[in-house]
């Protein structure tokens, strides 16, 4: 997404040119690749989580609770005898798609520290994500009266504020006037 010379949107999804009354951009730890507009900054950066997948055999884990200890970290089960846990919030990562045997030792240390019967489990997989970090979150169009609209920035929070992000962008988007202020949520920082 550029502004054109003429100042006119150019908007393009797999190198074919697409019309659209307004746009939404939500594309998380990538949205400043997403929406480049000249002078201006999307304060965003990925936040790499590594997370576990941990099977319990024999467990019937599926009605468990969520577990959301006073730290960062989480544990969530899953029908199939399986356990996530996680994460780690690494600030600064980049987009470094490593598993690192430090972030893999946080999560453990922390889910064991909860709930000590997980030192028995089967460790079924790690993965990587990366969350949209930013000091505050992004919400909002890009300029006034602009049809172009950012939602990102959640971090963690994503999970369980990105619906109501999600229908203030969409609301936007619309035409809508939001039920809060925005302006905190400015989307990009002059550069």
């Amino acid at each position: 997404m550029t502004v054109a010379d003429d100042g006119s949107w150019q908007i393009r999804v797999n190198g074919a040119g697409v019309v659209a009354d307004a746009v939404v951009v939500a594309a998380g730890a990538w949205s400043d690749q997403a929406l480049r507009v000249p002078g201006a900054v999307v304060p965003i950066a990925p936040q790499r989580g590594q997370i576990m997948h941990l099977r319990l055999p024999g467990e019937q884990t599926g009605q468990w609770p969520v577990v959301l200890p006073p730290s960062s970290h989480y544990l969530l089960a899953f029908d199939d005898s399986r356990v996530v846990v996680g994460a780690t919030r690494e600030t600064g990562s980049g987009f470094d798609y490593r598993t690192t045997a430090a972030g893999l030792r946080e999560v453990l240390d922390q889910a064991i520290s909860v709930a000590p019967g997980l030192a028995e489990a089967t460790v079924v997989e790690t993965r990587i994500g990366f969350r949209p970090f930013s000091s505050t979150p992004l919400l909002g169009p890009i300029a006034q009266n602009s049809p172009v609209v950012v939602a990102t920035g959640l971090g963690a929070t994503g999970l369980t504020m990105g619906p109501y992000s999600g229908a203030i962008a969409a609301g936007l988007a619309l035409g809508q006037v939001p039920d809060i202020d925005l302006a905190p949520y400015a989307p990009l920082r002059q550069s």
